[in-house]
Parts: C-alpha cells; structure tokens; sequence
C-alpha cells in the first residue's frame, strides 16, 4: 500500500457559526457565471516537464515487509487514516475497527493508534478485498505550489447506479521509459459519490521530480455506500455566482437549501472552478458554520478559490451532510 499526503488547497470559509436555520422563501434563479481572466502568477517552484506528459499503463505496486506484531503508532502532524494505512501496508478500515474510530477525519496529533498484525498473520482467515467498482478519472491537471510542490488536480466520475464512498485515488509520475518517479495518493473531496454524479481530488507531490514524461491517475478503491449511513444528499445551490476580487481570489455566493423531509448537520461544500477545456483549475472543501439545517430552510454561503494559473470559465458547487440526529 502507499503513503498519502492529503492537502487540502486554499483558504476559509466566511460564515457566522452556530446558527439555528429557518425555513425561508426560495427565490431560484439560474446561476452566473462570468468568465474571468486572471494574472497568471510566477511561481518559483520545481520545473514541470518540457513536453506534455503523457498517460502511462499500469505499474505494479510494491509491497513492503510487515512484522506481524501489533504496533503502537502516535499520530503526527499530517497524518491522516489513509496515509498510516499506507505506511503500514494495512486498511483503513482493520485500523478504524481495531481502534474504535467513528470519524477518520478527526485524528488528533499525539493520539496513540493500534496497528493491527497483517490479515495474512492474524488467526482469523483474511477477507477477500472487493474489486473496486467501476470509477472515471477526469478533468486532470497539474498546478506548481510555490514552496516546491505539485498538485495533480481532477474529478472522479461514478457511472454506476450505487452510491460510492471511500473512493481513494492513486498519482504516479513515471519517467519516459517508465520507471516511477513519485507516487501519492488522496481520498475524494467528499466522502460519497453519487451516481452519474462528479466529485473532485487534490493529490500533493509535496517534493515532485524535476521533470516526468508520463503519469497515471487511477481509482484504487470503492465500496457502496452502507444502508445505515447517515449521509443526507437532498441539498440543492441557487442564485450562484462567481466573481474576480482585486486580491485575485475568484468568489463564490449563493444559496443552499434542504429540500428534503429531514434536518441536516455537519454540511460541507466543494467548490471547482474549471477551465474552458473542463480541467480543475482550483477546488475548496469547506463545511458549512450553521449547526442545523431545518427542513426547507435555505442558507447563504460564500467560498474564494485561490487559481494560481489559468482562466476561470465556469464551476460548481456540491454539498453533503449528515441526517440530525
């Protein structure tokens, strides 16, 4: 299995917190979107390719030797579920069980984890891993980070009929006889994908190869979505807008209202702005300051988008909670 460094791009979200939403009228109107040109920025960074890299076929996988005793590991700064479970060639999920954890984006640095013995040497017989179900890597695009580093920025899209969560998907920049160079990896900027729907990842080389000639982006896992989740999907954005501020962030407003019969919490946005040839120029994951979400209620929101490079042609904005409890 692989490390993963998860870096998530760009700055806050402006919102009061704590607020108890009522149901409001709901003026819909037709998003607007105004093309905007903005200042490509010079960035002091690695150099990428001087050719266009191209698509790579499958390379194999290494996989590293692991002691079958059980490790005590203390969580770092950086460290997510997925990037210890690479680490340590072991699932995400044999580290949440083991350890009792309910919300894998919630570790705290210095909080003590049990690494569980490999599924080979443990006394139960191991689970036959699923065949990730059928996903679509889109929209690709490379943005420079001018401490160093890269970004491999895209959507995953979900053709299938059922919905999907922790789809996690794999970068590899190779060389032009193919030889890896880097390899990262990064969960998808929402935890469900729903069918026929798109959803972004943002991927960090943190210290990328001077130059690479080809790369490969590919879905390495999925599994349906649990019947008991408590993921709520009846959100819908109007009135929305986006706009180039004089400090170069481009600024998204609208609206996000519930549709559904239930109240939801916890929501969370991603915002994507794209380029005229449908490639992620900037994404942003924020989650909503209102505390509640009533049934047909409405609520503002605001996101600014930092795009280093490139034109913004159009975007979107896509929500999802959790049903209250």
């Amino acid at each position: 299995m692989k490390r993963l460094s998860i870096v998530l791009l760009l700055g806050g979200l402006l919102m009061g917190c704590g607020q108890l939403i009522t149901p409001t009228p709901e003026p819909v109107s037709k998003s607007e979107i105004t093309p905007t040109t903005i200042t490509i920025i010079s960035l002091t960074s690695t150099p990428l390719p001087t050719s266009t890299p191209r698509l790579a076929t499958p390379i194999a996988s290494p996989t590293p030797t692991i002691t079958p005793t059980p490790i005590i590991y203390t969580v770092q700064a950086g460290d997510t579920l997925l990037k210890i479970a690479i680490d340590f060639d072991r699932t995400t999920e044999a580290i949440q069980e083991v350890n009792g954890i309910v919300d894998p984006r919630f570790l705290q640095i210095g909080q003590t984890l049990i690494i569980p013995p490999a599924e080979e040497d443990a006394d139960t017989p191991p689970t036959p891993t699923p065949t990730p179900p059928p996903l679509v890597v889109t929209a690709i695009n490379f943005q420079e980070v001018p401490e160093g580093g890269l970004w491999c920025l895209g959507t995953i899209s979900n053709p299938g009929d059922k919905f999907l969560t922790e789809v996690v998907v794999e970068a590899s920049l190779l060389g032009g006889s193919g030889v890896l160079l880097a390899r990262e990896a990064a969960f998808t900027q929402l935890d469900v994908i729903g069918p026929g729907q798109s959803v972004p990842f943002a991927i960090l080389f943190e210290t990328p190869p001077s130059e690479f000639a080809q790369y490969q982006v590919v879905a390495v896992s999925g599994v349906p979505l649990s019947k008991q989740a408590r993921y709520y999907f009846d959100l819908e954005t109007f009135d929305v807008r986006g706009s180039l501020k004089e400090t170069g962030a481009y600024r998204v407003s609208g609206q996000l209202r519930n549709y559904g019969n239930g109240d939801v919490e916890s929501i969370r946005l991603v915002t994507i702005a794209y380029d005229e040839e449908d490639r992620v120029l900037a994404q942003r994951q924020a989650e909503l300051a209102v505390t509640l979400l009533k049934a047909g209620a409405t609520t503002p929101f605001e996101i600014e988008l930092i795009v280093p490079n490139g034109v913004v042609d159009h975007f979107e904005v896509l929500a999802q909670g959790l049903a209250a409890q």
